[in-house]
């Protein structure tokens, strides 16, 4: 996985399937750097010659600035898909260099633009970017021309071993032991801001917006339920078929073969 893939990206969708977009010219301060614009992935695993897998987000913005993306992303992650945020995650970018802070939400319902609040980011720890996990560029990658546009494709990633003791530190106790791994399911809103303490430029997904008292889900701003690698969740009911028939090829095989040979479950890594 690199941050110049092509291929591999799943775009987000709402809670009902439908692939998330960002209309043009909705960010309200003027600044394009800051503007979503198209569509927002995602996609997990290795980082070149990294042991630790990672999840990276791609994004495109109205403006390239020379001195890079130069702005703030900032993601709000709902860990137990009740509508709230348990944390805020930002992405700041000031000429052309990258790092990762994480803040705790406010005592609010958080599940909409007007009931979302969060204290001061973490001041240590913070969490560096280097160029195998942060890129922007004004040519979409695997490409050699973009016409005439000037908008940017901001690429960013953070390992699960960095998300998970995030979450344990900052998104409460009721976090204290949770794990990020390739199942680990969560939910997403996307926003860009000045200072990183308010929702006040673009808030993805939706035209505006930003002081809505609506919830996230209803804006078509909050993600569907994902995990790492952005791929759908399957329904309840396949996972139930999937395991009828299971047990039904995993009993033929045991009374064709036996006895069975010994064998050790394979545990997926962090």
């Amino acid at each position: 996985m690199s941050v110049t893939d092509v291929t591999g990206w799943n775009a987000w969708t709402t809670s009902t399937g439908t692939a998330m977009t960002d209309p043009l010219a909705d960010q309200q301060t003027g600044q394009g750097q800051d503007d979503f614009v198209g569509g927002f992935k995602q996609q997990a695993g290795y980082i070149g010659s990294d042991t630790v897998k990672s999840i990276m987000w791609q994004t495109q913005m109205s403006k390239y600035d020379s001195k890079g993306f130069n702005g703030r992303i900032e993601l709000g992650i709902d860990l137990n898909n009740n509508g709230g945020l348990d944390l805020i995650m930002m992405m700041t970018d000031k000429n052309g260099v990258g790092d990762i802070t994480f803040a705790t939400p406010g005592t609010g319902a958080n599940d909409s633009p007007s009931t979302t609040s969060w204290g001061n980011f973490n001041t240590t720890g913070v969490l560096s970017l280097t160029s195998s996990t942060y890129n922007y560029s004004t040519v979409p990658t695997g490409t050699t021309s973009y016409g005439t546009s000037t908008n940017a494709y901001v690429t960013f990633a953070i390992s699960y071993t960095n998300l998970q003791a995030a979450i344990r530190a900052y998104a409460g106790t009721a976090f204290s032991s949770f794990v990020v791994n390739d199942f680990t399911s969560m939910s997403f809103v996307a926003f860009t801001t000045t200072q990183g303490n308010a929702i006040n430029q673009d808030l993805f997904g939706t035209a505006g917006n930003i002081n809505s008292a609506s919830s996230f889900s209803s804006l078509g701003a909050g993600t569907s339920y994902i995990r790492p690698g952005g791929g759908p969740i399957p329904e309840p009911a396949a996972f139930l078929q999937l395991g009828g028939l299971l047990g039904v090829g995993a009993f033929g095989v045991f009374l064709r073969r036996r006895p069975r040979a010994k064998f050790s479950p394979v545990v997926p890594s962090a």
